[in-house]
């Protein structure tokens, strides 16, 4: 619109209060700048006799404050572009080294070097170690650690800043152990230059480019190393929790009658960007995201993950409704739900539900917030993965050879919550048939440690658990049932008992690993038990296998258990009874509660069914009473 309608007439007047409303919307369509609006309402201010002169400075005071939101939205637009172009080819990598591989190979375009790689601190030691590289050309690059202080990783770990060189061998400044040195000088690094990677004020590692040539590296390039730096630091806390970042910025310039509206819409989504993005950069939890949003958006929030469970919930107090509310002469919704996705993968859905109609723009806002909400969910897996690695990685310490440092394994254990002091533990050597890889039943006892305060790890071809508890064979139990649930397949579990050390293991581990390899020779797959629970029979046959065991129990009492299931007699109950009371036929009718006579029936059959009285000889009744052990070793605990 920039007809002559819209133009003061050349007395200085500003014309008609339709010529003034329409040259604030050209100057608002036209992006022009704000000081047009400021003349326009100074002519209108100081002119006589302006027809509603009140309106016409309101109006110019309203396209005043939604030009100054469109700047600020341009501003914020820009910002988020140039994030997503130095993000765009990050997000798509799944793991953690290949995320840092591309961050390498990145800044080695860029900067046009030789050889880029990326450096962790050790958090035990505090030394560097190598993590990634591009452009190597031998192996010893790839492996040096330096100490804090010593040469240019040292250095800027050390002391938190920039440090590049011309000639690193030949630099007085730099303390460089011989190792490194020469690995360097193998390598053939001449210049170099490395920037810290920080978390806050920590230092956790420094990015590092080099060449094989002397090289003076500027300001500029020294500026762009640190911004991948800083980045690089972000992806490595926030591994894959980007893969679901897009720009989400929506057209908001549409000028219409209702200036009010139009300012609504931009607060409200200025409002969302300003309390959603310190979220993730905070690292918020779910709950803390959910009452975000309910404060938001003025009403109830829930977050559901693929099978409908609530992750995170927050009742909000009820809103006001703004001017876009139900404007469109039809019943508005008052609930939205929509997907929560990182790329291809769906992690759920958010759904805010209120009593006041749900605008457009508010269902954008939404939209933003579930992209938030991908972002928070990756970041909670990705730390609980890492949890699962710390878990393992401290339980097969404590499983190795030689005696761990008791306040080593303190410190880490009370990091993890767990192997709290006084708190009796319960060690499970476990496994599954051949038919499910050992990994998945690794998996599944890292999920029931992490619910339990526990550990979990794979030693020795088995799945082993530390788990808090005073009762082994009930925990063994435990184990086995919840694990051969999640795996489809029976799980057998033998445990040890409990004792208030975490520290040394190796005793609770040959027991538990004893009482599985008893339950796998007794054919008791599936079920769970202690060494004491196996009695004494169990012990002795810890080298038979499942056959020989069933062998000796067919030989010896086979016939009674055919007779009984044939006839459905009760010979081997009577038999049972005449040995617990001593071989003595009364004490027997009285635990059968039965006649004597009776009893006297009964063995007088067996006599029959086994060929002769020999059964009751002391060679012939040790033989019966040990295969009457074996037969109540091989019977499962929950029969």
């Amino acid at each position: 619109m920039t007809g002559s309608a819209a133009r003061p007439d050349r007395t200085g007047r500003p014309g008609t209060p339709a010529d003034v409303l329409t040259r604030l919307l050209d100057v608002l369509a036209d992006e022009r700048p704000v000081a047009e609006i400021d003349a326009l309402a100074t002519r209108v201010r100081n002119a006589p006799d302006v027809p509603d002169r009140h309106v016409l400075l309101t109006a110019a005071e309203d396209a005043r404050r939604i030009r100054h939101l469109l700047a600020q939205r341009e501003r914020r637009e820009a910002e988020m572009q140039a994030l997503y172009e130095t993000a765009r080819d990050l997000t798509s990598l799944r793991d953690v080294d290949g995320t840092l591989h591309a961050i390498v190979d990145r800044v080695r375009r860029l900067l046009r070097a030789d050889l880029t790689y990326i450096a962790l601190v050790d958090e035990e030691t505090g030394d560097a170690y190598m993590r990634v590289t591009s452009g190597a050309r031998t192996a010893p690059i790839e492996t040096v650690r330096q100490r804090p202080g010593m040469g240019i990783g040292g250095r800027v770990i050390e002391t938190g800043q920039a440090v590049a060189t011309a000639d690193y061998l030949a630099d007085p400044r730099l303390t460089l152990s011989p190792a490194v040195a020469a690995a360097v000088r193998e390598e053939g690094i001449v210049g170099i230059v490395g920037v810290p990677m920080r978390l806050g004020s920590r230092v956790i590692g420094a990015l590092f480019a080099a060449d094989r040539r002397r090289r003076t590296f500027d300001q500029a390039e020294i500026a762009l190393l640190s911004s991948l730096a800083d980045h690089a630091s972000v992806v490595m806390e926030n591994a894959r929790l980007f893969a679901g970042m897009r720009a989400s910025t929506r057209e908001l310039r549409e000028v219409n009658s209702r200036l009010s509206e139009q300012r609504h819409v931009l607060e409200r989504a200025s409002a969302a960007h300003e309390q959603l993005m310190p979220l993730v950069l905070t690292r918020a939890d779910l709950v803390q995201f959910a009452e975000t949003v309910s404060r938001l958006l003025g009403g109830s929030v829930e977050l559901l993950d693929t099978d409908a469970r609530v992750l995170a919930a927050a009742a909000g107090p009820r809103p006001v409704p703004g001017p876009a509310d139900g404007e469109d002469g039809g019943p508005a919704p008052r609930s939205a739900v929509v997907r929560v996705r990182a790329g291809k993968e769906t992690f759920g859905s958010l759904r805010l539900t209120r009593a006041t109609p749900i605008s457009e723009a508010e269902t954008r806002t939404l939209e933003r917030a579930a992209q938030t909400a991908a972002l928070l969910v990756l970041m909670e897996r990705q730390t609980a993965l890492l949890e699962e690695e710390l878990r393992a990685e401290l339980l097969d310490d404590l499983l190795a050879d030689g005696t761990p440092d008791p306040d080593v394994v303190h410190r880490r254990a009370e990091r993890l919550g767990v192997l709290r002091p006084g708190e009796p533990q319960v060690l499970v050597v476990c496994s599954a048939g051949t038919e499910v890889p050992l990994s998945s039943v690794l998996a599944a006892a890292a999920g029931l440690a992490g619910r339990s305060r526990g550990l979990a790890s794979e030693h020795g071809g088995s799945v082993v658990l530390l788990l808090p508890g005073t009762d082994g064979g009930s925990t063994a139990r435990t184990v086995a049932a919840e694990l051969g649930r999640a795996v489809g397949v029976a799980v057998t579990a033998g445990a040890s008992g409990s004792a208030e050390t975490g520290t040394d293991l190796h005793p609770l581990h040959r027991e538990a690993a004893r009482s599985h390899r008893l339950l796998l020779a007794l054919g008791r797959e599936g079920d769970g038990a202690t060494l004491q629970e196996l009695g004494i029979v169990g012990q002795l046959l810890e080298g038979a296998n499942p056959g020989q065991v069933q062998g000796v129990v067919d030989r010896v009492l086979g016939p009674l258990l055919a007779y009984d299931a044939e006839n459905s007699a009760a010979l081997f109950g009577t038999v049972e009874a005449y040995f617990a009371s001593g071989q003595s036929p009364p004490e027997a009718a009285r635990r059968l509660r039965v006649h004597v006579n009776t009893v006297y029936q009964r063995l007088e059959r067996v006599d029959r069914v086994l060929g002769g009285t020999g059964w009751r000889e002391p060679q012939g009744a040790l033989e019966v009473q040990m295969a009457l052990q074996l037969y109540r070793a091989t019977v499962r605990s929950d029969r």
